[in-house]
Order: structure tokens, then C-alpha cells, then sequence
């Protein structure tokens, strides 16, 4: 085997991310091996295992950091967008998009869900501050926010948790749910659906 020497400790360390993220796409993670990792990321395991000391600590910074990435990449393909529906759309469809594209993560979600799961609890506090900047302009327009049935942040944390969703539950036929997804928003966005909360009725009282 040989082994690159002299790395910067980061890249060796995503170096055997990378790795294991490979073996896992050929092997899954129940038949995951520390032999396999190193075979893949090409290194000795004396390496490996002055950057994770154990087979569960690798297999939890991996899913530490591709939660990171799905975090990254959605928010930067949702501020790209150029309408609130459009960025709605990108958001679900770059949640769905990296689990079919990524067979490793595939494999963990089939066979190790709560690992994944622990990793993006950990990153939710994150996304759905970073969603809030990108999408509450627009949902501050919308009528269950003007009627003061709803509030912005109600609403973006709702959409974080249909986000994350169809990440961990990719849905089978994608098209539906954008489609889905496109029609609540338009739903939320039209005038006079909803009777304001403080609205007056006949008799002087304001509605509940």
C-alpha cells in the first residue's frame, strides 16, 4: 500500500472520510471494516487510527459530515433560486437529489438510520436559522402570516422539518412531492383565504 505522507492533518482527515464514505458504498456499514477504510483512502492503518480510534467514532464524524454538506448545499442552492416557490423547490429537490446521487448514503440510511438521524439533529438548530434568513422575506407575505393565523417562524420550521424529511425518506416518485410542495406554497400565498385572527365580527367582538 502506498501512503501519501506529509498531508495537512484536515485533508488526511477528509482524506479518510472520503474513505470510508467509498467502502461503505461497496460494503455497507454492518460489514464495514477499519481494513476496508484504509484499503480505500489508501493508507496504513497506524494512520487511521491516530485520526479515529475506534470504527464508531469514523462512522460518526462521516455522518457528522455529510449532514454538514446536505446543509451547505441546499441553502446555497435555495439562495440561488430566483422566486420563493422556485427556492422551496430546490430545497426539496437538493434534499432528495444527494441521497440518490450518493449510494454510501443510501446504504447508511437503509441500515443505520439513527446515526444519520443523530447527526442531523444535531444540525437542525443550524439549517433552520439559515432557512429563516433565506425564506422569511417571503413568507411574512404570505396570508396565514398577515392574518396572524401563523407565524414566520412557525412556518420555517415546519419547512425544515419536511426538508430533513425527505432526506431521511426519500420519496419514490420526487416529481409528486415538488409538485406537492409548489402547490402549498401557492396555497399560502393567495389573498383573502384567511379571515384575520382579530378581524371584528357583527356584534363587535373580534374573532378567535
Amino acid at each position: 500500500m502506498v501512503e501519501v505522507t506529509g498531508e495537512i492533518p484536515n485533508l488526511t482527515r477528509q482524506r479518510i472520510l472520503d474513505g470510508a464514505r467509498d467502502a461503505i458504498a461497496r460494503h455497507g456499514v454492518a460489514k464495514l471494516g477499519m481494513a476496508d477504510v484504509c484499503e480505500s483512502a489508501g493508507m496504513s492503518r497506524g494512520t487511521l487510527y491516530r485520526y479515529f480510534g475506534s470504527r464508531e467514532e469514523l462512522l460518526y464524524a462521516l455522518s457528522r459530515r455529510e449532514a454538514e454538506r446536505f446543509r451547505d448545499q441546499v441553502l446555497l442552492a435555495a439562495r440561488s433560486a430566483p422566486t420563493p416557490e422556485a427556492r422551496l423547490r430546490v430545497l426539496i429537490e437538493q434534499a432528495t437529489r444527494q441521497v440518490q446521487e450518493h449510494p454510501a448514503l443510501q446504504r447508511m440510511l437503509e441500515s443505520d438510520p439513527a446515526r444519520v438521524l443523530r447527526a442531523l439533529r444535531e444540525q437542525f438548530g443550524a439549517i433552520r436559522t439559515e432557512l429563516h434568513e433565506i425564506l422569511a422575506p417571503s413568507l411574512e407575505a404570505t396570508a396565514p402570516v398577515r392574518a396572524g393565523v401563523a407565524e414566520v417562524d412557525q412556518l420555517v420550521d415546519w419547512i425544515t422539518r419536511i426538508l430533513v424529511t425527505a432526506y431521511l425518506i426519500p420519496d419514490p416518485e420526487p416529481d409528486k412531492m415538488l409538485e406537492g410542495l409548489a402547490a402549498m406554497y401557492r396555497m399560502l400565498s393567495l389573498p383573502d383565504r384567511i379571515e384575520p385572527t382579530n378581524q371584528q365580527g357583527p356584534d363587535g367582538t373580534r374573532g378567535s
